[in-house]
């Protein structure tokens, strides 16, 4: 619960950062549309780190490993599957991403009222 608040507030920080930097207004509006921006990454880097540990890609990987290596060089070839290269889990990024995302429509219901 702690990794999530603090990645959230550096995540709130980096988007008030963006709009000050960008020459911006500062407004509903800009924080709205940094924060889609924002939370879509998150959201997009998440997944595919979780479709990558799922292990998807690990026979594809294998088999063109096979086609593309001399049968000599194939039995002392011992590297990771894509699956178990990736050391870190995407609860993090998904969570923050989505709460990030859902607090850009919480924003934009309100610039809609």
């Amino acid at each position: 619960m702690k990794r999530i608040v603090i990645s959230l507030g550096i995540i709130q920080l980096m988007i008030f950062i963006t709009i000050f930097l960008r020459a911006d207004d500062f407004s509903l509006l800009s924080y709205i549309n940094n924060s889609f921006v924002y939370g879509g990454i998150l959201l997009f880097f998440g997944l595919w780190v979780f479709v990558v540990r799922t292990g998807v890609f690990d026979i594809f990987t294998i088999s063109m490993r096979k086609a593309f290596k001399l049968k000599s060089t194939l039995e002392g070839d011992e590297m990771r599957p894509p699956s178990e290269a990736l050391g870190f889990s995407s609860s993090l990024l998904l969570v923050t991403g989505t709460i990030t995302l859902l607090i850009m429509g919480i924003c934009l219901v309100i610039y809609n009222l």
